[in-house]
Parts: structure tokens; sequence; C-alpha cells
């Protein structure tokens, strides 16, 4: 019976012991679970955490990056725009620079370009002038020869005209030259043997008595004229007789006055005749106002 009893125990400690190693297997596996399920919750937020951070990180990270790239940007640009900005302030500074030495050296080409210019011009001037000159002084020879005679100066006063010129000096001279001067002047000298032909003429004239006309009174006047004696030189130039204005007297002094070759004296006094005696008298004044007139071109010609 003993036997038996500890059988029965023996068979219930091993009953026991495989329901304890089951139930202990049980608890395992349940604990085993829970640790598992634990650990990967664990392991889950760990792994969010992880990734939380390293995903603020990595924002941290991007946002630092950007920045320093910006900064880096601006940086580089502000230093670019600088040495920009100072290789142009130098390009411009350097190319101004050679601009002035550039207008300096035009400026200085115009200068001595004008300077030769204005020696040329002188040049030139002074080669026309000098051309111009020996012309207008040929020119001026051949007709000043020519109006010291009696002869035509058509030629030469349409010469001398053309190389002097309207505007000159000797141009306006030449405006006053008797238009007689195309068939000629007489000389003083040519004058003043004409004027005794013409004192005689102009003496009977004057000595017409008053109311006689034509042939009768020019018989009277060629009558009286030779049984009378002209004033003497002495008598029409001291006292009365220098004022006296009877055409016996102003032909005498204008006679005297043609002799001394004062022929503007001689006009001036032949200018107080009236009727028949100044107009025997009238073309040989004329003649002595053109010679005059030409004598005043010819001294301006001359100068």
């Amino acid at each position: 019976t003993a036997e038996k009893y500890l059988e029965v125990l023996q068979k219930q400690r091993v009953e026991f012991e495989g329901l304890l190693a089951r139930k202990l297997r049980e608890q395992e596996d349940v604990l085993s679970r829970h640790a598992n399920a634990a650990v990967q919750a664990k392991d889950e937020s760990i792994q969010s955490v992880v990734n939380a951070a390293a995903e603020a990180q990595n924002a941290e990270h991007e946002a630092e990056i950007k920045s320093t790239t910006e900064r880096i940007e601006r940086e580089a640009k502000a230093k670019f725009e600088a040495e920009l900005a100072t290789a142009l302030a130098e390009e411009k500074a350097k190319f101004a620079s050679d601009m002035e030495t550039r207008v300096a050296a035009m400026e200085q080409m115009a200068e001595r370009l004008k300077s030769m210019e204005q020696a040329l011009e002188v040049s030139r001037s002074f080669e026309s002038g000098s051309i111009a000159a020996h012309k207008v002084s040929a020119a001026g020879l051949a007709f000043t020869a020519k109006a010291e005679s009696s002869k035509s100066a058509v030629e030469e006063l349409a010469s001398l005209k053309a190389a002097a010129g309207e505007e000159s000096v000797i141009g306006s001279a030449l405006a006053k030259v008797p238009s007689s001067i195309k068939s000629g002047v007489p000389t003083l000298a040519e004058l003043q043997a004409k004027f005794e032909k013409a004192y005689s003429t102009g003496r009977q004239a004057a000595l017409v008595p008053e109311g006689r006309t034509g042939v009768g009174g020019q018989l009277f006047g060629m009558v009286f004229a030779k049984m009378t004696i002209p004033p003497s030189p002495e008598s029409i130039s001291e006292g009365e007789g220098a004022e006296d204005k009877s055409p016996e007297y102003v032909l005498a002094r204008a006679r005297r006055y043609t002799q001394l070759g004062d022929l503007e004296s001689a006009v001036g006094e032949l200018d107080k005749l009236e009727g028949e005696a100044g107009f025997v008298m009238r073309d040989w004044k004329q003649s002595a106002m053109d010679r005059i007139s030409l004598d005043k071109a010819t001294q301006v010609i001359k100068m």
C-alpha cells in the first residue's frame, strides 16, 4: 500500500510538474509576448522620436544650409558688385584719362592745324596781295601815263578798275574820272595854249555893249577889244583890280592863274562870268575841270 501511495504521489508529482511546466511555459509565452509587444512599442516609440529628431535636424540643417547659402550668395554678390564697381571705376578713370589725353592731343593738333591754316592763309593772302598789288601797280602806271597826256585812256581805266576793285581807295578815285577820258583830256600845256584863243574870244564877248546882239554886237566887241588895252598883271593882283568883278578883270585873272598852272583858281574866276562871255569860255572851263579831276585821281593812284 505504501508503494502504491508513493506511486500515486510520484504520479501526482509528475503530473504537477508537467502542469507546472506547462503553466510556466504559458506564463513565459505570455510574458514573452508582452515583452516583445513592449519592446516593439518601445522600438516604435524610439523610432518615432528618432525619426522626429532626424526630421527636425534635417529641417534645421536645410534651413542652416539655405541661410548659409543665401548669406554666401549675398556676400559673393556684394563682393562681386564691389569688385565690379571698383573695376568699372578704374576703367572709367582710365578711359577718362585716355580721353583727356586724346582730347588734349586733338586740341594741340587742331591748334597746330589752325596755325598752319592761318600761316597758309597769310601766305596765300600775301602772294595774292603781292600779285594783286603788282597788277594794280602796272595798271596804275599805264593809266597815269595815258592820263598825263591828252590821249584816250579807256582801256587803261578799265584795266585799273578791274585790278583795284570798286571798293578800294583807287576805285573811289577812279569813280571821279571824267567821261571825257574816252576821247582824251587836254594837258595843262594844251589848256594854257587853248586859253589864249579862248581869252581873245571871251574878251570880245565881254566887250559887246549891252543891248547889242547878233553880228553887229560881235563886231563892236572885236573893235573894242582891239582898241582897248587889257588889264595888266599888276592891276589885277593889287588894289581894286583884285576884287573887280567886271568880265575883263575876271578873264584877266583867269588868264594869269592859267599861266601859273593854277587851274582851280582859273575855273573859280570863270564861274563868275555870265552871259555871252560865260558861254564862250564854257568849253575851256569844262576841259580844265576835267583835267583837275583827272589829276586828283592820278595823285591818289601814285600814292
